[in-house]
């Protein structure tokens, strides 16, 4: 039921030309009516080529002469249906065939069945970009009308009965024009659409290989960073092991008198303190050392240094000390300070050879948003500054900034481990301070430690326990030990035994429960690793055996540094923790001191 003709349209470029954008075939149209003859008229208006659109064109020659130049011939395609019905099914093998239809004329009565607006409807559901033309003769449905129950208002157009020829072409030509720009519309956004999902996946692509390339620098920076720490780490150990196995060695093989042994003790026993010290500082750079914080007077605990820190530098160095008399409290921990300070001082004076003044100045401060900006850690509030100035070497820019790398040092081979100032360093971050330094090569070093001043009204100074020997003897208290080392517990065991208390022993927290159960005597306190295999912790085992005596006392006992303690590390800032590695006398104070405290621990 189609014919294919020449239609006049104005402006065409020649008379076989499709419209811009088009396939080499005519655009295709459909004309849906149940009056057969309205299809003639349609065929005669945009078929020319077809014998009606001949006799058409035969009349207009008579009438009009020759057709004039600026008419230009332009082929349609025209298909016919008598109903809605039959519309929708040439839509559906035209689509199958892709090659859809450009534009519908549909009469708005069709009886019986659709009407004109219930099949236009149905068209647009199966092809959306169908341009249409609704034909009618009487007033059926306003526009208001049509265009509530169409949701495709802008792709339609209104034809009044009879309808005039030129109309009709226009139409045809604009609305076709308008499908045609509106098809590679859509296939340009498809094409910009797979060009945007194609550079996205290149772009994830890039970035997933340079993620992956940055994790592997890191990994090599950190393998780098581990091999240099392992090294120095190595280095002091087997100085440290060398001391103790040497004259563990000379002990055994009784090579040594009576004095010479009690030398070779105390060696031992100094080299394991070192190897403790070692252990602290590696925490403390890290900044994974436990501490046990208290509220401080930094005053009095650089004035109750004065004297060793004189002996330490001798006479060639003058320790001039400027600390403020009524200071605020900080919370910090004493024996981490008095490391500080220590590592300061020293520093200071391998920087002058030839001796001179260091300078020790504590005050209180209060930065503001100016002053916090000039160095990247500070921040604005109240502030104690500890301050170590000397008058030597200084340093460059470039050593300045690497002074707080782990084991890097100016020193020659030999006279430094380089973890000092790395040590400093950390042990000020976990106060939650931060250090400044002032230095010029030539011109000496200020080095400005800042610490927050504490404001809780509750923090005051607590009366320490006497140190009498006497006092830290037991009177038979039942403890049981929990430690999953057995040479570890084996050395608490008999410190305790010899000072006078009952022991019992347990390797970890089910063996714990089992001798707590059968013990002959009431436990008054548990001694306990915080962690120990089969998955009860210190502090669980403590929980469940208070939970059958709340009068039972708790002394905790780690290695580990406090962020690998988790959720347990509240009880590393009480009186109730003892941090590894400890001595016996040590322990004994710690036992003493629970026992002394009320059953709530």
């Amino acid at each position: 039921m189609s014919e294919t003709g020449q239609a006049l349209e104005p402006g065409a470029a020649s008379a076989s030309t499709p419209p811009s954008g088009s396939s080499s075939r005519p655009p295709r149209l459909l004309v849906i009516d149940d009056n057969a003859a309205i299809h003639e008229d349609f065929r005669k208006i945009l078929s020319p080529g077809s014998d009606s659109g001949r006799r058409l064109d035969d009349l207009e020659q008579a009438l009009f002469g020759k057709i004039p130049g600026g008419l230009k011939r332009t082929a349609f395609r025209v298909d016919s249906a008598l109903q809605g019905q039959e519309a929708l099914a040439m839509l559906e093998q035209a689509l199958t065939e892709n090659d859809p239809y450009v534009l519908a004329f549909v009469d708005i009565r069709m009886p019986p069945g659709w009407d004109g607006i219930e099949t236009l409807a149905r068209l647009w559901e199966r092809a959306p970009e169908l341009q249409a033309v609704i034909c009618s003769a009487y007033s059926d449905y306003s526009w208001e009308e049509i265009s509530r129950r169409l949701t495709q208002a802008d792709s339609l157009l209104i034809l009044k009965k009879p309808f005039d020829t030129t109309e009709v072409l226009q139409m045809a030509h604009a609305l076709s024009k308008k499908w045609e720009l509106a098809r590679a519309a859509k296939l340009r956004m498809e094409d910009l659409d797979r060009m945007v999902r194609e550079r996205t996946l290149a772009l994830e692509q890039e970035v997933a290989e340079r993620s992956r390339l940055e994790a592997q620098l890191r990994h090599a920076q950190k393998m780098e960073a581990i091999g240099c720490l392992a090294s120095g780490i190595a280095h002091e150990f087997n100085n440290l092991l060398t001391v103790v196995q040497g004259h563990a060695g000379l002990l055994r093989g009784r090579f040594t008198d009576g004095r010479s042994g009690a030398d070779s003790v105390e060696r031992i026993s100094q080299a394991s303190t070192q190897a403790a010290s070692l252990t602290r500082r590696l925490l403390a750079f890290s900044r994974k050392q436990a501490l046990q914080l208290r509220p401080l007077n930094i005053s009095s605990a650089v004035q109750n240094m004065e004297r060793m820190l004189g002996r330490l530098l001798g006479e060639r160095y003058e320790l001039r000390l400027q600390c403020a008399p009524e200071i605020p409290f900080v919370n910090a921990d004493e024996a981490s300070i008095q490391q500080v300070l220590i590592n300061l001082v020293l520093n200071a004076r391998d920087a002058m050879a030839e001796g001179g003044p260091i300078s020790i100045s504590i005050e209180s401060v209060e930065l503001d948003n100016s002053t916090a900006r000039k160095h990247l850690e500070a921040r604005t509030g109240h502030f104690i500054r500890l301050r170590v100035a000397d008058t030597g070497c200084g340093m460059s820019e470039e050593v300045r900034r690497r002074i707080f790398d782990p084991f890097f040092t100016t020193k020659e081979v030999g006279k430094g481990t380089g973890l000092g100032l790395s040590t400093v360093h950390g042990i000020i971050q976990q106060h939650e301070g931060w250090i400044q330094v002032e230095t010029e090569s030539g011109k000496g070093a200020a080095f400005s430690i800042f610490l927050p001043i504490t404001t809780n009204a509750s923090d005051m100074v607590r009366a320490r326990p006497a140190n009498s020997p006497a006092l830290f003897c037991g009177k038979g208290e039942a403890v049981l030990i929990v430690e999953d080392e057995s040479t570890v517990r084996e050395m608490a065991r008999i410190a305790l035994e010899q000072g006078g208390y009952r022991v019992f022993e347990a390797a970890d927290g089910p063996q714990a429960i089992d001798t707590w159960q059968t013990s002959p005597v009431p436990i008054e306190l548990l001694v306990t690793d915080m962690v120990m295999p089969k998955g009860i912790s210190g502090a669980a085992l403590a929980r469940e055996l208070k939970a059958k005596d709340p009068a039972l006392r708790t002394l905790f006992i780690s290695g580990y540094s406090s962020e690998a303690l988790q959720e347990d590390h509240s009880v590393l800032t009480s009186d109730n923790f003892l941090p590894k590695p400890y001595d016996p006398l040590s322990l004994l104070k710690k036992v003493r001191s629970c026992l002394a405290l009320p059953g709530q621990n």
